[in-house]
């Protein structure tokens, strides 16, 4: 006797004529911010649209273009201050934490500007504006250079360290577990760590918090 195998209910298509770049970009960011770049292909787009591959075709050549396109406009979402505050440190503060928040936010949004040169203003617009205001802050063009990649440095590991730790800690049990390791090491062998432990289990956790810590001290010390 032949077994009957199940029916699977057929994709839901888009209507007809609704797509458009906006909303492949927007399907793009899910599954880019969901899976990665390396995972992200035309067909996986076509079926989170649900329409046929070469429909995203009309729109895009291909999946660098999207890429490209999806890179730019997440750019375009960083929240810069206004211009001109009589504070050029707490401007560069603000800057700095847009970055932070779009990279927290937007994981493939690290990924893709660093996988392939970005074309358009946006990346420019917000190095111009963070050179500018260590500039205004009192710092010498070699100064101003080197605290410009050492704040990038920081805010882009952090976003890095926050995304990737999160997901560790946010696994079932993962808090506790940490804490029991970090109860069951020998204090006398790791005195501060072990005497530091709630301390730096709750810091491990923080996120914006902690790189708003970071931030602080490393704008006090390279700032006149």
């Amino acid at each position: 006797m032949s077994v009957s195998q199940p029916v699977r209910p057929p994709r839901r298509r888009a209507p007809r004529n609704s797509l458009n770049p906006d909303r492949i970009l927007d399907a793009a960011i899910t599954l880019l911010d969901r899976d990665g770049p390396e995972a992200f292909t035309m067909r996986a787009l076509a079926g989170q649209l649900g329409v046929g591959t070469m429909a995203v075709y009309s729109y895009f050549k291909g999946k660098d273009e999207i890429g490209d396109a999806v890179a730019q406009h997440l750019l375009e979402t960083i929240e810069l201050p206004p211009g001109g505050s009589p504070d050029p440190g707490g401007e560069l503060r603000e800057v700095c934490r847009g970055v932070y928040r779009l990279f927290t936010e937007h994981p493939s949004a690290l990924q893709l500007l660093t996988l392939r040169p970005v074309r358009g203003d946006d990346a420019i617009t917000v190095i111009d504006r963070m050179l500018g205001l260590l500039r205004r802050s009192g710092l010498g063009p070699d100064e101003a250079a080197r605290a410009h990649v050492a704040l990038m440095q920081y805010t882009v590991g952090s976003a890095l360290w926050s995304t990737r730790r999160e997901r560790v800690l946010c696994e079932e049990g993962a808090r506790g577990r940490l804490r029991a390791k970090l109860d069951a090491l020998p204090a006398e062998r790791y005195p501060a760590l072990v005497a530091l432990a709630p301390e730096l289990v709750c810091a491990q956790g923080e996120g914006a918090a902690q790189y708003e810590t970071g931030l602080d001290a490393m704008l006090r010390g390279l700032l006149p």
